[in-house]
């Protein structure tokens, strides 16, 4: 019996894990093709073969009863190993396996931040989408309008860390699970892997028609889903670049994408006024969700995948069961285009973002205002809560990034 294949970095020979999509190394992608060296050798041609236990049936027939005897037991021992190594061990293997698994996982642990409130002022334009790297360390945002650069910075200091500049505009960002990498889309129409250490641009993946709106990194880190104006959602290996399945069930825009925390769904809202919820392999549509009535501009999972938070043009955002479809209830404490939507690390708090200026934190299940901060004075556009729950940042048209605790 053999172990599992090593998974080996093709350009510089370094021994990944087995949740790296790219090499820690020297940032490469991983691709299967290279491991070969590594699988189980095959059997010698015109060599000697395998013992066979056919070819006893052709024994002579003068060898003696006490020796055919103790072949047959030698048979019926062999039989019964072999039937314990092919039933039973890849079992206990497969047992084992599973505790190696689900002990790691790709998200960093997360350490409580102290962070005193601030503005980041390093874009020179209106700042479109920010997203709080899982650790808690770092934020990137993506900046438009002369700007069109994505830049990651120390969550605590404030101090810029990496500019990535590519496109006309920039739109979109997500982060890696283990937060080595950003996906940024925009108006080139494709989607880029960078490495964040190194500023090193990994890989780029083509296939829309349109402008990028939004990405969402699966929180196994193996894949990447992208929303556009082509009216499409489309998902991406993360490991090779090869693009997986085109989601087609919008009539419009698609303005928001966002994976189920358990992976296997996707959810995607669209100026066509509904949100769908459809299956992450197969792309087939499994809810469609009609209660705005208007464009909608985001939606978020809940942390245990029971409910959606969606915002709309309509000035509301609403929750909603993602089994049934029925709506729990609506949040009206907005005076414009609710334009970001974010579930808090425990689920107890939803914020939503509006272009009347302000942010509001609410209460998830009874849909009660908790908090309202005013410190922009101009649309925000985007929102995201601290791994840790007690911080939010939030991008707006003002050119700044605000950095703030949630009271």
């Amino acid at each position: 019996m053999y172990q599992a294949a090593r998974r080996i970095c093709s350009a510089c020979g370094t021994a990944l894990a087995t949740h790296e999509a790219f090499c820690h190394n020297c940032g490469k992608p991983y691709s299967e093709h290279y491991n070969a060296a590594y699988a189980p050798p095959p059997l010698p041609m015109g060599g000697q073969q395998p013992y066979d236990n056919h070819q006893n049936v052709q024994a002579p027939q003068r060898r003696s009863l006490w020796f055919i005897g103790s072949i047959s037991a030698f048979v019926l021992l062999a039989l019964l190993g072999g039937s314990f190594f092919f039933l039973i061990l890849p079992r206990l293997q497969s047992h084992a396996g599973n505790g190696v698994q689900n002990s790691s996982t790709l998200t960093p642990t997360i350490v409580p931040l102290h962070i005193n409130p601030y503005s980041y002022t390093g874009h020179s334009s209106v700042v479109w989408q920010v997203a709080w790297s899982p650790d808690g360390k770092r934020i990137v945002s993506a900046g438009g309008l002369g700007d069109d650069s994505a830049q990651v910075w120390d969550a605590v200091t404030g101090k810029k860390q990496m500019t990535y500049a590519s496109y006309t505009v920039m739109n979109a960002i997500a982060w890696s699970p283990d937060g080595k990498y950003i996906a940024a889309g925009g108006n080139s129409n494709d989607v880029d892997v960078i490495q964040v250490v190194g500023k090193q641009k990994i890989a780029t993946y083509k296939g829309h028609q349109d402008v990028i709106l939004s990405l969402a990194w699966s929180p196994d880190g193996k894949y990447i889903a992208s929303a556009s104006y082509d009216k499409t959602v489309q998902i991406w290996n993360a490991m090779t670049g090869a693009h997986v399945l085109t989601y087609q069930g919008h009539s419009d825009t698609v303005s928001s994408i966002a994976w189920s925390p358990d992976g296997k769904k996707l959810a995607s809202g669209s100026f066509d006024g509904t949100i769908q919820i459809w299956n992450a392999t197969s792309g087939k549509a499994i809810l469609t969700y009609k209660g705005h009535t208007d464009k909608i501009y985001a939606v978020a999972w809940s942390p245990d995948g029971k409910r959606i938070v969606s915002g709309s043009v309509d000035e509301t955002a609403q929750i909603w069961d993602t089994s049934t479809g029925q709506m729990v209830f609506t949040y009206r404490g907005h005076h414009a285009s609710v334009s970001s939507v974010a579930w808090s690390p425990d689920g107890k708090h939803i914020a939503t973002a509006s272009y009347d200026k302000t942010v509001q934190v609410w209460d998830a299940t009874t849909g009660g205002n908790v908090f309202t901060y005013s410190g922009h004075h101009d649309y925000v556009y985007s929102i995201t809560w601290s791994p840790d729950g007690q911080y939010i940042a939030s991008a707006s048209a003002d050119h700044t990034v605000q950095v703030w605790l949630v009271r």
